[in-house]
């Protein structure tokens, strides 16, 4: 049975390949229009850190927080909030297929459900916030690592934090379209629970109030994916856990996350289209 499991696995995964593959072929058919208006959207969605950026460029410091340091928690939670929109556009838009009776075409088919939305649209363009997040984050280790405010090995473990991160967004993105099963409208709990929390996770969390601090960290954890590994990079605080907790909150997120998703499809009744 396990042998047979990783086999189905193997060649999902395999299928998932060919067709990201094919998009991006497809993608490219346009090459200099791809690119030309990715680095356009890239240079546009840095506004928020550049409004962080003038503040701390006549204060010096944000909550003990510098212009570098800043960038690099913008940096982890932009790269990873890109890639969970690449991934997983069709999750996001998830709100439609309920509207439309469109979820009936994603059953169907004899892959799980949400393999089948991922499958449907690798939106490309949204690698614009990973281009704005990785030249933020080269820019600030270019910063911090001359004065030995972080080390080479930092990088290793940012990378990671990236990882878990995008895991994080796609946990909360999961949970979130997983309500449609339910109250059908979820735009506005989307706003609430990734649109606001992503763009309060690019700064740090001292700057917030206590219940949203505390929101950030326990109840929508997205802020343990970034902050908490890098507030102990910068010897902000923390303990060595710090680089582990984003491990373990993403995973037990997503555990959530996946029940949610099951629940929610077993109540789904057929539109019969």
């Amino acid at each position: 049975m396990i042998r047979a499991r990783l086999k189905g696995a193997f060649r999902i995964v395999r299928l998932y390949w060919l067709l990201i593959s094919a998009a991006l072929r497809a993608k490219m058919q346009y090459k200099f229009d791809f690119v030309a208006s990715l680095l356009v959207e890239s240079l546009m969605g840095t506004y928020d850190y550049l409004v962080a950026a003038a503040a701390l460029w006549r204060f010096h410091t944000v909550a003990g927080w510098n212009i570098y340091e800043v960038g690099l928690l913008y940096s982890v939670s932009k790269i990873g909030w890109g890639l969970y929109r690449v991934f997983l556009e069709e999750v996001d838009r998830f709100e439609g297929y309920i509207v439309r009776g469109d979820f009936d075409s994603v059953l169907v088919k004899p892959y799980p459900s949400l393999f089948v939305l991922a499958s449907r649209n690798f939106a490309l363009e949204r690698l614009s916030f990973v281009v704005q997040g990785a030249a933020i984050m080269a820019i600030s280790l270019k910063g911090l690592l001359p004065s030995g405010a972080v080390s080479l090995a930092a990088i290793f473990h940012l990378a990671l934090a990236v990882l878990w991160t995008t895991v994080l967004f796609s946990a909360v993105g999961i949970a979130t379209s997983a309500a449609a099963f339910v109250i059908v409208r979820i735009e506005e709990l989307q706003v609430f629970t990734q649109n606001a929390t992503s763009t309060a996770t690019l700064y740090p969390l001292e700057i917030y109030p206590r219940w949203l601090r505390n929101m950030l960290l326990y109840f929508i954890p997205l802020g343990v994916g970034n902050y908490v590994p890098v507030r102990y990079l910068l010897g902000k605080g923390g303990t060595w856990l710090s680089l582990a907790a984003p491990a373990a909150a993403a995973l037990a997120s997503m555990a959530v996350a996946l029940k949610l998703w099951r629940m929610g499809e077993a109540r789904y009744h057929s539109t019969g289209s």
